[in-house]
């Protein structure tokens, strides 16, 4: 039983919410996963609140951050009490993925490809 939780920084902007929420919904919808959750930094619902509330045996906890910094480095001090069944994975931002979707962002907004 593996759970995954996208942590995202957070904001008081509702978009940002709404794309979180997105890729919860496309990941939970693979089956991969037996619980999909989200959790933010600097909103609610915090990553230990979420965490508790988690019935996997094993969570693994995605950044949705460019790279490793400072609220990582906070975030696993405040995991210890959760010993072995957190695992933080690497931030998004080295991804290649990530690299693509600049591009493609990019020769989007300049007219050069389109998905219509």
């Amino acid at each position: 039983m593996i759970g995954l939780i996208i942590l995202g920084h957070g904001s008081n902007l509702p978009d940002y919410r709404k794309v979180v929420e997105m890729h919860r919904e496309r990941l939970e919808k693979l089956g991969i996963f037996e619980e999909v959750r989200t959790a933010y930094v600097i909103e609610e619902p915090k990553l230990t609140d979420v965490l508790r509330d988690m019935r996997s045996k094993k969570v693994l906890v995605v950044p949705l951050f460019i790279a490793y910094g400072e609220h990582l480095r906070e975030i696993e001090k405040a995991l210890s009490e959760f010993g072995d069944k957190v695992v933080i994975c690497d931030p998004i931002g080295e991804s290649e993925l990530v690299t693509y979707a600049i591009l493609i962002s990019a020769l989007r907004r300049i007219n050069v490809l389109s998905f219509e």
